[in-house]
């Protein structure tokens, strides 16, 4: 068995699908499939049971779950001590984001970072800030990127940008109407929704009118965009529609109601070459300079 073997074993058990397995890993199902059974029959065992739901692991196979994620860390370490034996800033950057964050900042940020440091590539996972915070505890990535700190150690993250919160319409409106409008809403983290549901009851005793439910923030924010409704959305959409009506969500002392962005780290992962020149990239830089210029925006 090779790294790969490794990494599919922990692809499968993150997924619990085949299918979903198959295309983070760009291979055909039938091509997993027959990995698999490839893998079982060199170490003389079954791992896995397929069925209607998913997939669940033998006995053997979650032995062989925590043997996969303890080689593949191995290995990771391994790597990133010859890179800085070498005294090369090389080897594979992990980290972890939001969508919003993944689509809006890190192309331009990783681009740049490319042409200084040619050598390295990256491994970026897109989540929502729970799973975030859960991974960089186990110390699978090197950074993430957060909307919100969740209590992080305030000794092991920088803060990278504030936005603010607005309801959006393409039609004029004040606040007081919003209970009588149709709203867009869509799926966001459960800190998020809190924020914006404490906000709501604090405001009005109606319930919003939901007219349309959406998958994803970027869709929600289409749909708004398009006249479908409105919606409350992060301040960083507004550049994509120039003649909509926005009014910031404002608390009870009447201060905007904030989102900060924040770069997160365990202080251990500095100690290698390639996270502390990352470290010190970004605190080079104005991160706003890394968002998307409107002309490259999506419309």
């Amino acid at each position: 068995m090779d790294e790969r073997d490794w990494l599919i074993i922990k692809t499968l058990d993150k997924y619990k699908s085949i299918t979903k397995a198959a295309n983070v890993l760009y291979l055909s199902q039938p091509a997993l499939t027959s990995r698999i059974k490839q893998i079982e029959g060199s170490l003389n065992t079954k791992l896995l049971y397929r069925g209607n739901k998913g997939i669940t692991f033998t006995p053997t196979g979650k032995k062989a779950v925590v043997f996969a994620e303890h080689i593949l860390d191995e290995m990771h370490d391994f790597r990133e001590e010859i890179s800085d034996m070498n005294g090369d800033v090389s080897g594979v950057l992990r980290l972890t984001a939001p969508a919003i964050i993944s689509a809006y900042y890190l192309p331009r940020l990783l681009s740049k970072f490319k042409e200084e440091y040619p050598n390295v590539r990256f491994e970026v996972t897109v989540a929502d800030s729970t799973e975030i915070v859960n991974t960089m505890n186990s110390k699978s990535f090197h950074f993430g990127f957060l909307r919100n700190d969740f209590g992080w150690d305030e000794s092991e993250k920088i803060l990278l940008a504030t936005n603010y919160i607005v309801a959006v319409s393409m039609q004029p409106f004040k606040l007081e109407d919003l209970p009588k409008m149709v709203r867009v809403e869509y799926e966001t983290d459960s800190y998020y929704k809190l924020l914006l549901d404490t906000w709501w009851n604090e405001n009005f005793r109606e319930r919003p009118n939901i007219g349309m439910q959406v998958a994803t923030i970027g869709l929600g924010k289409e749909m708004i965009f398009g006249g479908m409704g409105y919606g409350i959305l992060p301040s960083i959409f507004l550049p994509e529609a120039p003649g909509c009506y926005n009014i910031p969500l404002c608390d009870k002392d009447g201060k905007k109601i904030i989102r900060k962005t924040w770069l997160i780290y365990k202080k251990e992962s500095l100690d290698i070459k390639l996270a502390k020149t990352f470290f010190d990239f970004i605190q080079s830089h104005d991160f706003e300079s890394f968002l998307k210029p409107q002309n490259q925006l999506e419309q």
